[in-house]
């Protein structure tokens, strides 16, 4: 019941929030390689929201999936080629609709989206039809590629976030989560980051809602966790 009742003034909170957070500009470039440019590469591409645009870190080389390219080319010590294709404020019927049809082929995907459903009050049904979606975009330009969900962060640990709006969010970003992990387990050759229950201080960049470098590092390390529990891509 009090929910209903603190949901008005977190929608008020979350629009003056929305006046005053700086925004953050987009670091410059969307592709590159790792390695020395012997033998076939494999290719990985990131598709989403801001966290795929690389918003919060100051150069591109630094995102989430170039960091993951970098490592996945020291862990199998193969020339990786990668870019992103996203966009600031995504949601996954954005990311269905306009950005997933835009990606290439690849050996695999790096999905992020989920956080701004959350706030938009997407409900976790429809949620999960996009996702699923999405996952079927790619399917069709990629059948055996790996999928990597890039999952949904703790919100209620963001700093730009206070009571109760990061409470709501938090409860919001949960259903999503539920409704992802679903989706995710029905294909199997797709897989789900789960996020630690709280994100370190240093983990923010200074609007106090996107990654830092150092977040995204960690974040890349876990994606890399995953794959080996996967098949080498086809």
């Amino acid at each position: 019941m009090y929910r209903r009742l603190l949901t008005p003034f977190a929608i008020m909170q979350g629009l003056w929030l929305l006046r005053r957070a700086p925004t953050l500009p987009a670091p410059a470039g969307t592709s590159g390689r790792c390695g020395l440019g012997l033998g076939a590469p494999l290719k990985v591409i990131g598709v989403g929201d801001s966290i795929m645009v690389g918003t919060g870190v100051r150069e591109q080389r630094h995102s989430l999936t170039a960091t993951f390219a970098h490592l996945l080319h020291d862990s199998l010590a193969r020339d990786v080629d990668w870019c992103v294709h996203g966009c600031n404020g995504a949601t996954s019927a954005n990311v269905r609709d306009r950005i997933a049809p835009t990606a290439e082929a690849a050996d695999a995907y790096v999905v992020s989206c989920g956080v701004n459903d959350a706030t938009r009050g997407v409900p976790p049904s429809r949620f999960a039809q996009n996702l699923a979606d999405i996952l079927q975009v790619l399917r069709r330009k990629a059948p055996r590629a790996i999928v990597l969900y890039a999952g949904l962060p703790p919100v209620a640990t963001f700093p730009a976030l206070s009571w109760p709006l990061n409470v709501i969010l938090a409860e919001r970003v949960d259903s999503l989560r539920l409704a992802a992990a679903a989706v995710i387990a029905r294909d199997e050759r797709a897989y789900a980051f789960e996020f630690p229950a709280s994100m370190p201080a240093d983990a923010f960049a200074s609007d106090g809602f996107h990654p830092a470098e150092t977040a995204c590092e960690r974040w890349a390390r876990g994606l890399l966790e995953l794959w080996p529990r996967t098949a080498q891509p086809d």
